[in-house]
């Protein structure tokens, strides 16, 4: 599932709550069409028409759950929805470190979310207050065809926010988001009082090899030129790559690559000389697979 077009709502005014993406899950599992049926979804689910849309929203946006080929008309397991909660599936009840960096990492990489780009997809955004994500979102946004109101902006930033980041007074349940667990934005007071957001260079804690295989893969997949090898400071630096993604920093990002090497056997390997660090990619392992949610199915399962 593909979102051309950069978004900036959808969500409504809620985070992805504990207990979503295994709910709606299991609910298009039994019923691919409850989405679209009101009544039955707010029933089913729980939660009202709002928050159903929410739902929606952050279930396609993880690949948890994505819209049937064909009609269009309902959904079917997505790609991390079947790895996470099919039978034998990775984490039926998203407990593991490692499944919050999948999702974190679909989101950034293949959701095509604002907030997500701008911070995620550029390790420029290492440090930053709420207001710069707006002024860049705002900058993004003046090229739509329909002008942003504000309000989406703000909204849009603070759901950002939100995701990433659980203040210690707070204790709404509403506001609480498997993604905070990462700690992956880290607010530090600053001297004018105004909040900071730290989101440099961090040890990834959980963030497993075969997850980082995956991204690394893609990253491979979706570059314009189908390159089979690129230099390490790409794979550290370029917009939505691994360590863009997940903050790491060249000798952490090092080490995965050489963990990924024994992983797949060679295809992803490591070239190391006295003139040049980079990665080579097997053409084999990028087509035996038509689409990244197929190549995800096969990383995962090496």
């Amino acid at each position: 599932m593909e979102f051309t077009a950069e978004r900036f709502s959808g969500h409504e005014s809620f985070v992805c709550r504990y207990g979503w993406l295994r709910k709606v899950f299991d609910a298009v599992n039994a019923s691919p069409e409850i989405l679209k049926k009101d009544a039955e979804a707010t029933e089913r689910l729980g939660i009202g028409r709002n928050m159903v849309r929410s739902l929606q929203f952050w279930g396609e946006a993880t690949g948890v759950i994505q819209v049937a080929r064909g009609d269009g008309k309902g959904h079917v397991a997505g790609p991390t929805g079947r790895l996470l909660f099919n039978d034998g599936g990775w984490d039926p009840f998203l407990e593991k470190p490692e499944s919050l960096w999948l999702l974190h990492w679909w989101l950034s990489a293949n959701a095509n979310i604002a907030a997500w780009n701008v911070v995620f997809g550029d390790v420029s955004m290492a440090r930053f207050e709420k207001a710069d994500v707006v002024a860049k979102l705002t900058q993004r946004g003046a090229g739509n065809a329909r002008a942003l109101a504000q309000s989406t902006v703000e909204q849009h930033t603070s759901i950002f926010l939100q995701s990433y980041v659980r203040t210690n007074e707070s204790t709404d349940d509403s506001l609480w988001c498997p993604l905070q667990d990462l700690k992956l934005v880290r607010p530090v007071p600053s001297r004018t009082g105004a909040t900071i957001y730290d989101s440099s260079v961090a040890s990834p804690i959980g963030l497993s090899v075969r997850v980082f295989t995956a991204a690394l893969a893609h990253f491979f997949r979706m570059q314009s030129s189908k390159r089979k090898s690129l230099p390490m400071h790409e794979l550290a630096l370029a917009k939505l790559s691994p360590g863009a993604i997940f903050r790491l920093d060249e000798p952490r990002l090092y080490d995965f690559l050489q963990q990924t090497e024994c992983l797949t056997g060679g295809a992803i390997r490591l070239i190391d000389t006295a003139d040049t660090q980079s990665v080579v990619c097997d053409e084999k392992l990028l087509s035996s697979a038509e689409s990244i949610f197929s190549l995800l199915d096969v990383i995962a399962h090496v």
